[in-house]
């Protein structure tokens, strides 16, 4: 095969791979996921593909916030350029927005982080991170 011929095979698969992929999706329902504990850890939402009609689920995990004496304090939405901060019900409590320009050097990322406190309250809440089948029953992946 001719170069300039096997090119432009390659090229047209690629374009009709690429026009297959695209999805347009709109949001339907969103639902909290909660551990044992009652503590929201993630979120499962229910989107649909305006085209056809074919329901699909995403599944977000957050991240265990990990205080000074070792206790779960609340968790993090990892998200494009920082993450989120929640409390252990889910609530947003904060934001970390990442400084990207110290990246590939021997210093640590530096980052702005914000975290906005309510009153404390004298029970403090501690939580144990979930283990893979808690998370497997909490998306309802399984029968």
């Amino acid at each position: 095969m001719k170069p300039v011929k096997r090119t432009a095979v390659i090229l047209a698969l690629g374009l009709a791979a690429g026009g297959c992929s695209i999805l347009d999706t709109k949001p339907m329902a969103r639902e909290d996921l909660t551990n044992a504990q009652g503590h929201v850890v993630g979120y499962k939402e229910m989107m649909r593909d305006s085209r056809t009609g074919e329901e699909m689920a995403q599944i977000a995990l957050y991240v265990p916030r990990i205080g000074d004496r070792g206790e779960i304090v609340g968790y993090e939405e990892r998200v494009r350029g920082g993450s989120v901060l929640h409390d252990l019900n889910g609530k947003r409590i904060g934001g970390r927005w990442d400084d990207l320009r110290g990246r590939g050097t021997n210093q640590q990322s530096r980052g702005l982080l914000i975290v906005v406190r309510g009153k404390r309250s004298e029970n403090v809440a501690v939580a144990q991170a979930p283990s893979i089948d808690e998370l497997i029953q909490l998306a309802r992946l399984t029968n």
